[in-house]
């Protein structure tokens, strides 16, 4: 059966049923209480996805055997979640004055079929139906439905609703396409700690997102890349690269070659870090930069669940605190500082922004 196609079910209402608006008791005047109930989520006037329709409540069933029920949500004709299994209220009974053993609570999770192209203010409401013979409206609730578009979120391509297969470990703990176009904060650190007009290595620079801004600022930029696709890449761009042997422990390049480097989430995929950073060292003359992921939030974010979308990358193998950090580069670096940047758009329970990333400048 396809729940979002099935119109079977009358937007009837019988005129012996209770229904409950807005969570507002609406009695009919000819026999009372025969059939009431509630949506308790969503509440009124709440955001829901079209994609993710969650629904919950409970329906007050008098006479009738809750066993022989099917439960379903429309949006006007078109069906969008159903439950055959229903569950003891008792809870609410004695507050609601209704017998313990006539009051029900329901569960459902559906999806719109065909996805909303915009968002719009809906009307959801319950029916309830008995052997697919009777069937009557209950509750109603007016939500705002927005368009999830899943399959424009990242890992929206793998875990949309309508996908059956198992899902495996490299389906979900992987790395994203490589980004071509920097981001903000990071490009503006960078320009603020770069002398001007350095010539630069670029460590683990993967698509060269932030050779063109550097070039642009008057910096001499080269990259230096291990991943066969990201040189390809490169090499579609123009941008002046070096592929990277990972047989090899030698970056591939002379001794002091450089002024300065930058190493860009890099540091957390690489198996031997201290002989990598030694390698960043030799072949630069004054300052390295450097940002991992700040592993100092997650304490904070426990409370709400959260961890981090990037830390679902399966490579990383190495995880950073500021003091972890500050001991690495101090063993190749005479002077070494990190502070965060990043702010995650959660805050703790205590309402205290806590920062994503670690940046670290260490000067020779």
């Amino acid at each position: 059966m396809t729940l979002q196609n099935s119109t079977s079910f009358p937007r009837v209402v019988s005129k012996y049923c209770a229904r409950l608006i807005a969570r507002k008791t609406v009695r009919s005047t000819a026999v009372s209480s025969v059939l009431q109930g509630v949506i308790e989520s969503p509440a009124p006037g709440q955001s829901i996805y079209d994609e993710a329709l969650f629904v919950s409540g409970w329906v007050y069933f008098a006479d009738r055997d809750p066993a022989a029920c099917c439960l379903r949500a429309y949006v006007k004709e078109a069906c969008c979640a159903e439950t055959q299994i229903l569950f003891p209220r008792a809870d609410l009974a004695e507050k609601h004055g209704l017998r313990r053993d006539a009051r029900v609570g329901f569960r459902m999770l559906g999806k719109m079929s065909p996805a909303a192209a915009e968002a719009r203010n809906i009307t959801l409401r319950i029916v309830a139906s008995w052997n697919g013979k009777t069937s009557e409206t209950f509750a109603e609730q007016n939500v705002r439905l927005i368009p999830a578009r899943l399959r424009e979120r990242p890992y929206g391509d793998v875990v949309f609703p309508e996908n059956e297969t198992v899902l495996h470990r490299e389906n979900i703990y992987g790395s994203g396409p490589p980004i071509e176009v920097a981001g903000i904060e990071v490009s503006d650190l960078l320009h603020t700690y770069l002398p001007a007009g350095a010539s630069v290595v670029d460590v683990g620079c993967g698509a060269g997102a932030y050779g063109p801004p550097l070039l642009a600022a008057g910096h001499d930029w080269l990259g230096l890349e291990a991943n066969a696709h990201c040189c390809e890449i490169l090499a579609r761009r123009g941008l002046p690269f070096r592929p990277v042997d990972v047989g090899s422990a030698r970056l591939p390049c002379p001794d002091a070659e450089h002024d300065c480097a930058v190493c860009i989430e890099v540091l957390e995929h690489i198996r031997d870090p201290a002989t990598f950073v030694a390698e960043i060292a030799r072949i630069t003359r004054a300052r390295a930069l450097f940002s991992v992921p700040n592993m100092e939030l997650l304490p904070y974010l426990y409370d709400w669940g959260v961890v981090p979308w990037h830390l679902l990358e399966g490579d990383h193998k190495n995880f950073f605190t500021r003091a972890s950090l500050q001991t690495l580069l101090s063993r190749f670096y005479r002077h070494v500082e990190i502070f965060p940047y990043g702010e995650h758009p959660l805050r703790t329970r205590d309402g205290v922004p806590v920062y994503v990333h670690l940046f670290a400048i260490a000067d020779k």
